[in-house]
């Protein structure tokens, strides 16, 4: 491994220098992330693939939290505006899941931090589990997970919202020798549609704010409200126009001052 004192004098730091990379510092963050030390890793391929390591360390840190293995807020705030953008392109829908454990510092003041943390990872690993490949899952901070479900509208979102939730709460999460709990999760659903299209902002607020009231209505259960449409359907409106042009053409045969 690489001593401090190499890496400083090392033309590889020299590099990072000039690329405003502080490479000590860089691998102490790394490291204190919880990933595993670049300097330990591919020393076959030589010392000229340190950089590249540190560097392609770094993009992990800025995008992946480091407890749960999930992606971070940073890569949420990406994901939300590009699917969003998507729907609306392809004119398909946007639905989220704002997810939050049930009294979950009560886990941190009965059994300590790391239960809590043991807490995180296993439920992180549920919620993943359930999941189609092309959704996306972050840890939107705390004890709060974001959900991404493109093409899903919102009864279909609301059936995953369920089976999620139950898998989690068959669960028994280990905190100490020989002790077992269970925990459940509150989630709020929302959408973003061609009838009630929505920015990430709007969308993510409405989430949260139906997460609130699954939460104010006992925990443990999901909670949204299906967006008001129009009750007049494409067709409807296509045939109810064109009835319109017709009796106005029809009109002015009889009157052509119309």
């Amino acid at each position: 491994m690489m001593s401090d004192s190499k890496i400083r004098n090392s033309p590889e730091n020299h590099t990072a220098y000039a690329l405003g990379v502080n490479l000590s510092e860089a691998i102490r963050l790394i490291c204190h992330a919880g990933y595993p030390d670049p300097r330990l890793e591919g020393e076959s391929g030589g010392e000229g693939q340190l950089l590249q390591r540190v560097i392609d360390g770094l993009c992990t840190l800025s995008m992946q939290d480091g407890l749960t293995g999930l992606s971070n807020l940073r890569y949420f705030q990406i994901a939300i505006k590009q699917e969003i953008h998507r729907a609306e392109r392809d004119g398909t829908t946007c639905a989220l899941l704002m997810i939050d454990i049930d009294h979950f510092k009560s886990i941190n003041d009965t059994y300590g931090h790391p239960a809590g943390d043991a807490a995180l990872i296993i439920i992180a690993e549920r919620l993943k589990m359930g999941l189609r490949p092309g959704d996306t899952i972050s840890r939107y901070g705390g004890e709060e997970f974001a959900i991404i479900l493109p093409n899903c509208p919102l009864k279909y979102a609301l059936q995953v919202a369920e089976r999620l939730r139950l898998s989690v709460s068959e669960e028994k999460v280990s905190v100490a020798e020989q002790s077992l709990i269970s925990i459940t999760v509150s989630i709020g659903a929302a959408e973003s549609s061609v009838s009630s299209p929505l920015d990430s902002e709007g969308l993510i607020k409405l989430a949260d704010e139906y997460l609130y009231k699954a939460k104010t209505l006992g925990r443990n259960r999901s909670y949204s409200v299906a967006p008001i449409t129009s009750a007049v359907s494409e067709l409807e409106k296509s045939a109810l126009f064109n009835q319109n042009n017709q009796t106005k053409r029809k009109k002015r045969k009889k009157d052509p001052s119309l």
